[in-house]
Order: C-alpha cells, then sequence, then structure tokens
C-alpha cells in the first residue's frame, strides 16, 4: 500500500510539474479548462511546436487559452491580440463579401462573371455553360489552379530568392496581368457540376468584388468587419507600425520564417497585389477571430447566414460546400469548417457547430501538420460535448 500511494505521489507531482513548466494562461478553474490544458499539452509535447491559441465561443461564452511562445525561447506567452496569419480561412472573408454583394442586389450568386470584366470573354465558359460568381465561391468553376503559368527556369530562379525578394517579384503581377492571363483560360468541364479546391478562382472572386465595388478588396472588406463585427484587427495587409504585434512563424523544420522587409514595406505598399498572385490573404487575431466565431454560430448576420447555405453538395452528405465554409458532419452533428496552412509558418482552423452553439478557433506558429491541428480541434468538440 505504501508502494502504491508513493506512486501516485510521484505520478501526480510529474504532472504538477510538466504542467508548471507549460507556458500558458490556462486558469485551471473548470473541468473544460482541465480538458482544453490535457490536449493543448499534447500538442505542444511534439518537438517543434511553438505556439498555440485556443479560442472557444460556447452558448454566448468566449474562452481564450494561449500556450507557448510568440519567438522560440523567449519564454513569452503568446497573447491574444498578436497578429497570425490565416491562410486559407482568408476564404472565407471573400466569400463573405460576394454575400454582402447579393445582400446590397449589387451582384446575383448566378451572375456570368464575364458581366463585371471589360472586353470579351468567349473563353470562359464550357458547352455554352459560363463561369458564375457561385461556382468561384465554392470551387466547382473549372478554372485552371494557377492564374499565369511561369516557366520553371523562372519558378527555380525566384525559389532561390529571400522570402521579401520573392513578395516583390509576385507583388508585381496587377490588374492588367489580371485581364491579360483571363483571356488564356481553358474550361476543362461544364461550371457547376465538379468539386475541385482552387484558391486562383479564389483570385478572380476578389478582384471581380474590386470591380463591383469599384474599390480595393482591402478597404471593402476591413470597412464590413469594422462596421458589422466590431473586428478591427483583420486585414489583408499590416501597416508598418503594427509589425511588431505579428507573431513570428516556423517553417516545417522549425526554422524562423520572416515575413517581409519592414523597411521597404514603409516605403511602398509591397504586398498590394499579392492575392492577385497567391489568393486571399488575412491576418488576424484571437481576439478579433473570437468575434469572427461568435458572428458564425449565431448566425444572424445576413451576409454570414448566406456564406452558411450550401451551394453544392447535399445534406446529409459527408461533403458540402456554401459560399467557401465546409460542410460537413463530425459525430452526426452539423458542422462548418475551413483550415489554413501557409509557408509563412501558421496552421489554423475555424470550426462551428450552431446546432450546439459551439465553435473552435485554433491558431499555431509552427507548420508541423495541419492535421494535427484538425485532430486537436476534433479532440476538443468531443470534450465540450461531454
Amino acid at each position: 500500500m505504501k508502494k502504491l500511494c508513493m506512486f501516485i505521489l510521484i505520478a501526480t507531482y510529474g504532472t504538477l510539474c510538466a504542467h508548471a513548466q507549460l507556458l500558458t494562461d490556462n486558469p485551471l478553474l473548470t473541468l473544460r479548462d482541465s480538458a482544453v490544458q490535457k490536449l493543448a499539452a499534447g500538442y505542444m509535447r511534439q518537438p517543434l511546436a511553438v505556439g498555440l491559441s485556443i479560442g472557444v465561443y460556447s452558448n454566448g461564452n468566449t474562452h481564450i487559452y494561449n500556450y507557448g511562445e510568440s519567438v522560440k525561447g523567449s519564454r513569452v506567452l503568446i497573447n491574444a491580440d498578436q497578429f497570425f496569419n490565416l491562410g486559407s480561412v482568408a476564404k472565407t472573408f471573400a466569400g463573405t463579401m460576394l454575400a454582402e454583394a447579393v445582400i446590397e442586389k449589387r451582384a446575383k450568386l448566378d451572375d456570368d462573371i464575364r458581366r463585371y470584366l471589360p472586353g470579351k470573354y468567349p473563353n470562359l465558359q464550357y458547352a455554352d455553360h459560363p463561369v458564375t460568381l457561385v461556382e468561384l465561391a465554392n470551387h466547382t468553376s473549372g478554372l485552371p489552379s494557377a492564374m499565369r503559368q511561369f516557366p520553371a527556369m523562372t519558378m527555380d530562379s525566384v525559389k532561390k530568392l529571400s522570402l521579401t525578394r520573392q513578395i516583390d517579384f509576385f507583388s508585381r503581377y496587377d490588374r492588367d496581368s489580371v485581364l491579360k492571363d483571363l483571356h488564356q483560360f481553358k474550361i476543362d468541364t461544364i461550371p457547376g457540376t465538379k468539386y475541385h479546391y482552387n484558391g486562383n478562382a479564389m483570385m478572380v472572386l476578389i478582384f471581380l468584388l474590386e470591380q463591383i465595388y469599384h474599390q480595393p478588396y482591402e478597404n471593402l472588406v476591413t470597412h464590413y468587419l469594422r462596421t458589422r463585427l466590431g473586428m478591427y484587427d483583420s486585414r489583408t495587409r499590416i501597416p508598418a507600425p503594427q509589425l511588431g504585434r505579428f507573431i513570428q512563424g516556423y517553417n516545417e523544420v522549425g526554422a524562423a520564417v520572416h515575413w517581409f522587409d519592414i523597411d521597404d514595406h514603409s516605403k511602398k505598399d509591397v504586398n498590394t497585389n499579392l492575392y492577385y498572385a497567391g489568393g486571399p490573404s488575412m491576418n488576424s487575431t484571437m481576439n478579433d477571430m473570437m468575434k469572427y466565431l461568435k458572428a458564425q454560430v449565431e448566425n444572424t448576420d445576413p451576409a454570414i447566414r448566406l456564406t452558411h447555405q450550401l451551394t453544392w453538395g447535399q445534406k446529409p452528405a459527408d461533403f458540402a460546400i456554401g459560399l467557401n465554409w465546409m460542410y460537413d458532419l463530425e459525430d452526426g452533428v452539423i458542422d462548418y469548417y475551413h483550415s489554413g496552412h501557409t509557408g509563412l509558418g501558421f496552421n489554423t482552423i475555424c470550426e462551428f457547430y450552431p446546432t450546439e452553439q459551439l465553435g473552435f478557433m485554433i491558431m499555431v506558429n509552427d507548420n508541423i501538420s495541419q492535421d494535427k491541428v484538425s485532430q486537436l480541434e476534433n479532440d476538443l468538440h468531443k470534450a465540450f460535448k461531454k
């Protein structure tokens, strides 16, 4: 009995020590706090894990749990006001702006995209079926997956450049480049019939939104986020004075990834046109993303409600899609989600369950595995259902 008691005491002490070494602001006051702690600790035990931020929206209440460092080795805990790059979660913002254009009667989902283009584009159809706005937003357009196919020799040279110079190279791809290359597109299937994830289609959608609203996408999306959702810390580009709040990202081997040169950015907007070359981008904080998550779960904003309406696939199919929000059934419960992976050193996921009034936002500043971030969300959902 004494040996058993001693074993329990040692095991408990070891667990407490492990938690004490884990940098976190988790208050550990509730059973759910403890469940988050256990799952977060499991993720942070990975050798290349650096920082982890978990946001939970549950029945009208918001909880944020931060773990690890914003800069490796600093022992400075990440916080909810630091910028993360959201990766492909940014596509849901583009879908929301399309929905807003529909709500405002500036466009219709089934509009032929050529309605908003100057000149003639007979190539943007297949068997007399034109590409429509909704097909850009649900990845069924049949468009090629890249705007322009650069020669292999050119891309080999670009890959050898610093990230700052790569950004400068792609930022030269502007509105005129888009209009020129759209003439070269070849549609390979009847639009609306085949799902194929396509970041290039999102870039075209953003271009068309600028045509519809006659203003830059950055201005369009930030105005909506600020006036409708009270989100003031979400933007496609981070002003130079705010770069100190941008959390450090790390690549798949744990090396720091540099965002872009601050001096160059202060002289010109080096990534003004980046979404023309690489699709939508969005940077945000956990505090801001909790407002976004709350709006998704509560589903009262007209534009957000429209983004949740399925536009391809059928319930209760294993997979369907609205306006960029993916839909499926997780353990028999309807959920909407989008994940994000970026070469800038981040993985993210936003997932919510309207019938349970529950949602999760997870952001990490590593590139270990998008699947592991998705698995963490899945485990958190199971823990919060208990």
